[in-house]
């Protein structure tokens, strides 16, 4: 690692001080005040210089604790010196910066931050000497001197994070080109940072063992607390790093460094819920090696299908439109993980490969990049293809059959060099780093892989998809929906989900859920449904067929309501409760029945009533905890959650409020205390 210039301008030499005395303060301190020439600072009064270096330790500190920035004290640090108001403000705002991802902007100001420290610890340099002179026991100066010096290192391992973000710059043009399958270099680009990176880990390292060492007893009581505080604050950002350190490797296995890297993505229809997102109607075969896309292959599910030999039977729900599952239908369980495993074997059982990773996509993603990009010109099309026409472009000439040269896998193989170029062009690529972690967080993103350190990857990164495992004593609601019936008619429906517990005043818990369907196909749909048969014409459908498939049928679904393990039905409205079949599926108690059909334009409402296994103890208090997980690929959903007690007992809080009525496109866990009335 190069050594930082951090010597200050010729005219910025140490400061003159008066000569010093030492005073004994209860045999452990050191009272350090400044002879009669020494300039006293206005508002100090006795003890001037004591309090000085009390103040240029928690300087020091303020600039180990990166992460806590607003700590008590700071106020009292900007009176004492410009220099130590200066470091502080730079430290600041190259926190910032670097959160924001300008990383020359952060360069500046750690650069800025360390010339500062670097006055301040003249300074500190200076008077230390000549208590040395007075006195051996300057173990206090010691001390400050030493936080100064970390605070220095703090400013250097800022530079460093900077300047190697700057050095990655050029990676995602590098990674997109990959997708092209152009030889990019991008291992050995990584290879050459990991250079880097390995001295920021070792600055770090030193840094901590530094921080470890320091004698808190010297210091006053309120900076010893602080200084525990900020070795926990750098011990989690050196862990961070040590993950990274510890991942690389895997991170290398992706790219296909040793051995080829084989991916299937599978290309799930959310206009067709599925419980991992959608229909698989199409997927792709992937190999990564050497950093670049070696080869790409694009398959209709049915051809993979109409290969398999095995006869595996229907499970409930997919038995009412088919006597054996595919692997089409293979995405049963609303467990990714589960999920894809199974569509590996059914795909090596069709006569296809074994694959390392499987990453599911829906076509949210392809819409939310064409959003970011602007329309692109495709082959095949006369309007150029954006965000707000692919849905229906992609369902039309999937069901119309408009021809046997356009077909949605030309589209995706047409869309790939499109959104390279258009990406490429971005520029700024915060925002794609945005998009992709709110695709991540609605789940229409998710990975699997056989590989047992690249799927502890995936863990981390909450690409995973895996259902939560259940909790004691915590409520729980997942409902997963399967289309059986109406096509692409799931993109119309709007669902509005409510969950009411009731807790007596035994603690015993009673849920009822609400789920309100409504089928939204309307004027506006038909209007763009016939606007594309003026512009391509019917193909091989009627026109009330093609209606039919691209929306306007009824909606039916399977509908599976995961609650805790044991819970027991009460009452049932909307459907008989004879028709709902009681199963059990990954520690949950499963409700599973047929809604619908609900026709264009309608309605329906459907309520189970439930005992949950459980009872809080709620004499005096209790914690009522309900965790809701979404369905990945559901749209046009929300949620609104209620809590209600007996007349003997009071929420006296509740995160989030109960009783709002909110979108519903993540995961939400909701949190109340109950406890007695007085």
């Amino acid at each position: 690692m190069s050594q930082k210039n951090t010597c200050p301008p010729d005219d910025a030499g140490p400061k003159k001080v008066g000569s010093i005395k030492l005073q004994p303060l209860n045999g452990r301190f050191f009272d350090i005040q400044g002879s009669p020439s020494g300039k006293k600072r206005s508002g100090m009064g006795r003890g001037s210089d004591f309090f000085r270096f009390a103040m240029v330790a928690i300087v020091a500190f303020l600039a180990l604790s990166l992460w806590n920035a607003y700590v008590k004290g700071r106020d009292m640090v900007f009176e004492s010196s410009e220099s130590a108001r200066a470091g502080y403000g730079y430290l600041k705002d190259g926190m910032d910066s670097l959160l924001a991802q300008d990383a020359s902007r952060a360069q500046d100001y750690f650069f800025k931050a360390e010339s500062s420290f670097y006055e301040l610890s003249q300074t500190t340099a200076s008077l230390t000497a000549q208590a040395n002179q007075m006195s051996t026991q300057s173990l206090y100066l010691d001390t400050a001197d030493k936080l100064i010096q970390g605070a220095l290192e703090v400013t250097q391992l800022g530079q460093d994070l900077a300047k190697l973000m700057k050095s990655f710059s050029d990676l995602p043009e590098l990674a997109l080109s990959a997708v092209g399958g152009a030889d990019t270099g991008l291992i050995p680009m990584l290879m050459e940072r990991k250079k880097a990176f390995d001295e920021i880990v070792t600055l770090a390292t030193s840094l901590q063992q530094k921080v470890t060492t320091l004698n808190d007893g010297l210091l006053p009581p309120e900076l010893q607390a602080k200084l525990v505080t900020a070795r926990g604050q750098l011990g989690k950002f050196l862990a961070m790093l040590l993950d990274v350190d510890a991942n690389f490797e895997t991170g290398l296995t992706l790219l296909g460094d040793k051995v080829p890297h084989r991916y299937l993505v599978l290309l799930q229809n959310s206009n067709e819920l599925r419980a991992t997102g959608g229909f698989i109607g199409s997927y792709l075969l992937v190999d990564m090696n050497d950093g670049k896309i070696a080869k790409m292959e694009a398959h209709d599910v049915y051809e993979s299908d109409g290969q398999l030999m095995e006869l595996v039977p229907a499970p409930p729900g997919i038995d009412q439109v088919a006597k054996r599952l595919y692997m089409r239908d293979a995405n049963y369980s609303p467990d990714f993980p589960t999920s894809a495993q199974k569509i590996m074997w059914f795909l090596e059982h069709s006569r296809g490969p074994s694959v390392d990773t499987v990453v599911a996509i829906d076509q949210t993603v392809v819409e939310s990049l064409l959003g970011l990009t602007g329309p692109v010109d495709l082959p095949g099309f006369s309007v150029k293809v954006s965000d707000k026409n692919f849905s229906d472009l992609i369902s039309f000439y999937t069901e119309a059959k408009l021809s046997d040269s356009v077909t949605p896998k030309q589209l995706l193989f047409d869309l790939i060099p499109a959104f390279q170029k258009k990406l490429s062009a971005l520029g700024d690529l915060k925002k794609l780093v945005g998009l992709g972690k709110n695709l991540m967080a609605e789940g229409h993103i998710q990975a699997y892989s056989s590989d047992s350190k690249v799927e502890g990857l995936i863990v981390r990164a909450g690409l995973d998809g895996g259902v939560v495992k259940p909790e004691a004593k915590t409520d729980y609601l997942s409902v997963v929906t399967t289309s059986i019936g109406g096509n692409k008619s799931d993109r119309y429906i709007q669902t509005n989900l409510r969950h009411r517990a009731v807790v007596s005043s035994e603690g015993g818990i009673t849920d009822e859920l609400t789920i309100y369907k409504t089928h939204t196909f309307g004027k506006a749909e038909v209007t763009k449904i016939e606007n594309l048969i003026a512009r391509y014409g019917l193909g091989k459908l009627t026109k009330e067929t093609l209606f039919f498939v691209l929306g306007r049928g009824p909606n039916v679904d399977y509908m599976r309501v995961y609650v805790p393990l044991g819970s027991q039905i009460q009452d049932v409205s909307g459907i008989p409760r004879s028709s709902i079949s009681i199963s059990e599926d990954l520690g949950y108690t499963v409700f599973g029945f047929k809604n619908g059909p609900i026709n264009a334009g309608a309605s329906n409402q459907i309520v189970l009533k439930y005992q949950l296994p459980f009872k809080l103890s709620v004499k005096p208090t209790a914690s009522y905890k309900l965790v809701v997980e979404h369905q990945a690929g559901a749209k046009n959903m929300t949620l609104k959650q209620e809590l209600q007690t007996a007349d003997s007992l009071k929420v006296t809080d509740s995160n989030p409020p109960i009783g709002l009525q909110t979108p519903f496109d993540r995961n939400q866990t909701f949190s109340s205390s109950i406890s007695e009335k007085l």
